[in-house]
């Protein structure tokens, strides 16, 4: 798959959870901690790519944590699972802001270490 038609997935997504309110909550997260040095990251992008991460680890056999890859065939369920996994999960929830700030920085601490 090429680049613009996977930002263009992505940027869908993000257009889709902008309707629920903890939304804007994880994309301050992201802005606030920025994935420096990757051209065309908005914090939206960022906020749904993390959380496809966070989302869909396992641990492998191996014991290695493992993730499934967001690119590829089924883009548009994958990222449609993922919303469904958002929503029912913070709809009603309130978020720690505190706690996310801190997750959004060690992810991004990790990314470019």
């Amino acid at each position: 798959m090429d680049e613009n038609t996977f930002l263009k997935h992505l940027d869908a997504a993000d257009k889709d959870l902008d309707a629920f309110p903890f939304w804007r909550i994880f994309k301050k997260a992201c802005a606030d901690n920025p994935i420096r040095g990757i051209k065309k990251m908005t914090p939206g992008r960022q906020a749904v790519i993390i959380l496809w991460e966070a989302n869909t680890q396992y641990r492998g056999a191996d014991g290695v944590l493992k993730s499934v890859p967001l690119d590829g065939e089924n883009i548009e369920d994958k990222l449609q699972k993922l919303k469904d996994d958002l929503i029912s999960h913070f709809l009603n929830e309130d978020i720690d802001e505190k706690a996310l700030n801190r997750f959004f920085n060690s992810i991004v601490k990790k990314l470019t270490s």
